[in-house]
């Protein structure tokens, strides 16, 4: 151990502990600031993440969704956000017409409620792929909304950070725990296709796990049913 490493130390140690400090207070000390260390830790790998993705259009609802979104899924609205740039919307009395700009007939019909944070467009991309389409982008950006509504952004999308963690345990709805579980493979996948080693490491782990999971007993039938139907 270097000398400063051991006076960095010293002085960390030193911000919670003296000579008349009791040891069950220590110990609260230490596990205050392990896991302080361990958010900021996070907090800096996202940081990383979202310095080695490329922003396309610097507009502050794709710096939103990197932020929050897997990186599948948010190059896949990226995609749809640079195509927004290409449309044209028109205000009618109950929504929006939308259409791209070298076009003079057709296009799109979407629907925005901004009170609710309700958007809907008639080409239902979202409903089939669960990202927003360009449609509804060019109207949220023309209506100066700065950040893709929470509703649009579904859990199986997201990344997996300490909040979701803890949201998990109070998931009751079958969907939003099968959601909260797609995104999470949505990371493994993505993660694990970075390099071989990593991939190795994905299937030994995986595998382990899927024979825990066949071993561990279900619920009872009559439960089984009504949860899986919820």
């Amino acid at each position: 151990m270097t000398t400063a490493h051991a006076k960095a130390i010293n002085a960390f140690i030193q911000r919670f502990l003296s000579a008349q400090t009791r040891l069950a207070h220590f110990i609260e000390q230490v596990a205050v600031s392990v896991d302080f260390k361990d958010q900021a830790g996070e907090q800096q790998t996202m940081q990383q993440n979202l310095k080695n993705i490329c922003l396309k259009t610097g507009a502050p609802m794709e710096s939103h969704a990197a932020s929050i979104l897997t990186p599948f899924a948010f190059s896949k609205l990226q995609e749809q956000l640079v195509q927004a740039a290409h449309y044209a919307s028109f205000q009618l009395e109950d929504g929006f017409l939308v259409r791209h700009h070298t076009k003079l007939e057709g296009g799109r019909n979407v629907y925005w409620v901004p009170r609710e944070g309700i958007i809907s467009c008639s080409c239902h991309h979202f409903e089939f792929s669960g990202i927003l389409c360009r449609h509804a982008l060019r109207v949220l950006s023309t209506g100066n909304c700065f950040q893709i509504p929470e509703r649009y952004m579904p859990l199986r999308w997201r990344r997996i950070n300490t909040s979701t963690k803890l949201l998990q345990n109070s998931l009751s709805d079958h969907t939003e725990r099968v959601q909260l579980l797609q995104g999470m493979v949505s990371n493994l996948v993505t993660e694990s296709a970075k390099s071989k080693d990593r991939l190795d490491i994905a299937v030994e782990h995986v595998s382990v796990l899927l024979s825990r999971i066949r071993d561990h007993p279900l619920p009872s039938s009559r439960y089984a049913r009504n949860d899986c139907f919820t």
